[in-house]
């Protein structure tokens, strides 16, 4: 295993917290990291009645969202909002135009997680919409319960290749995930405290990993984490497979 003490390998940022219309943790980008490709945002984001964000456009992207705390709603332009409850996820595909909107339940507030990665111009240029419910089936691995969400191990299937999984550590535990020296991966904690190849992660902290054939990951009870993962060719497949 990697010792994690090679900055090419693994680093950890804090990310920085924006506030407007919504308040923000922004990993990606950021004074951290103002680029890491193929990822274009990571970002965790808290809404309320009060503080909403409005519907806006993504066009040649892949957006994954996924549901921390709270029951949101979820809206693609077009269809009938959905009602997403804790551990649910959209995989929306957006090869030209597409907008869509997420914001709370009435008298709630939300927490979610959202990556984005950019897609390459494609053939068929309609939006597709993937879905994950809360109560979708987890496995067990090295006593971590693995909630997966997309690419060949999860139910969604993404254009862009994204490999994605919700991670929840009832007890310490330790854990190995391959990522490849053709990837670039990331891990987002966003509940207690864990440890990246010996380097230390706490909750609105982010671990880029990039250059090495895998990492370590061990949590400490109550440990919660997003991880993804992503060739670093930015010609991902068509979004028509």
């Amino acid at each position: 295993m990697a010792s994690g003490r090679d900055p090419e390998d693994v680093r950890v940022i804090s990310g920085e917290i924006k506030s407007g219309a919504v308040t923000t943790r922004l990993a990606i980008p950021s004074s951290g990291r103002t680029e890491w490709p193929p990822f274009s945002r990571v970002s965790e984001s808290l809404a309320s009645q009060k503080r909403q964000l409005p519907a806006h456009v993504h066009d040649h992207e892949e957006v994954l969202t996924y549901v921390l705390e709270g029951v949101a709603a979820y809206e693609l332009e077009g269809r009938t909002a959905e009602l997403l409850p804790p551990g649910s996820a959209r995989l929306l595909t957006a090869p030209a135009r597409a907008v869509h909107r997420v914001g709370p339940r009435d008298g709630a507030s939300i927490r979610w997680f959202n990556i984005v990665l950019a897609l390459p111009d494609a053939s068929d240029r309609s939006a597709r919409l993937q879905a994950v419910d809360g109560a979708a089936a987890t496995r067990w691995v090295d006593e971590v319960e693995v909630q997966p969400l997309s690419g060949p191990r999860g139910p969604m299937m993404p254009a862009s290749s994204l490999e994605c999984e919700a991670m929840a550590f009832p007890k310490d535990s330790t854990t190995f995930r391959k990522v490849g020296r053709d990837r670039r991966a990331l891990l987002y904690a966003w509940a207690g405290q864990g440890w990246v190849n010996e380097l230390a992660i706490t909750s609105g902290q982010t671990a880029l990993v990039d250059g090495t054939p895998g990492v370590g990951i061990r949590g400490g009870g109550g440990f919660r984490a997003i991880f993804a993962a992503a060739p670093k060719d930015s010609q991902p497949p068509s979004a028509t497979k």
